[in-house]
């Protein structure tokens, strides 16, 4: 199975709460970027999960349009921060048949879990910028035994989309 993590693109500061900040423009860019790059690379997704937040649904929905992926996103509150790698696990179990899935979360929850899935101690080496995106594979859905294939920040996204 691979994982694709990616982190919300870049979001308004002002909104009448932190579940409800929207992507600015460039939050927009940012995600259509993710998406083509994503599609050039030649990912085909069977399903996306997003974190509730505005944001990160915001992202996921470009990506999804970006891939022309038919299925809906679908809605966890795991992937919001303060959820444990075990618990996006049992998550992206229930969809176990798929081969690609995308996440999209939050900072720093998500380099905990890359940390997690690649077995290393150290979350702070795989900090995840604004729009990035990690791929992950794994033969066996737990915790270390994920491969790095590769992490991508905006600019490198943009150089491929």
């Amino acid at each position: 199975m691979k994982l694709y993590l990616v982190r919300h693109a870049t979001a308004s500061d002002i909104a009448p709460s932190d579940a409800e900040r929207e992507l600015t423009k460039e939050g927009r860019q940012e995600s259509r970027i993710a998406g083509a790059a994503l599609a050039r690379l030649g990912a085909k997704p069977d399903q996306i999960l997003s974190s509730p937040l505005l944001r990160a649904r915001q992202t996921a929905g470009i990506i999804a349009a970006e891939l022309k992926l038919a299925n809906e996103v679908a809605i966890f509150d795991e992937l919001g921060n303060g959820h444990s790698l075990v618990h996006v696990i049992r998550i992206v179990k229930t969809f176990a048949p798929f081969r690609e899935i995308v996440l999209v979360g939050h900072m720093p929850s998500f380099a905990d879990h890359l940390a997690g899935l690649l077995g290393s101690n150290n979350p702070g080496a795989l900090s995840m910028g604004k729009g990035s995106v990690a791929c992950v594979e794994l033969a066996e859905l737990r915790p270390g035994r994920g491969e790095l294939r590769w992490f991508l920040r905006q600019k490198q996204l943009h150089l491929l989309a």
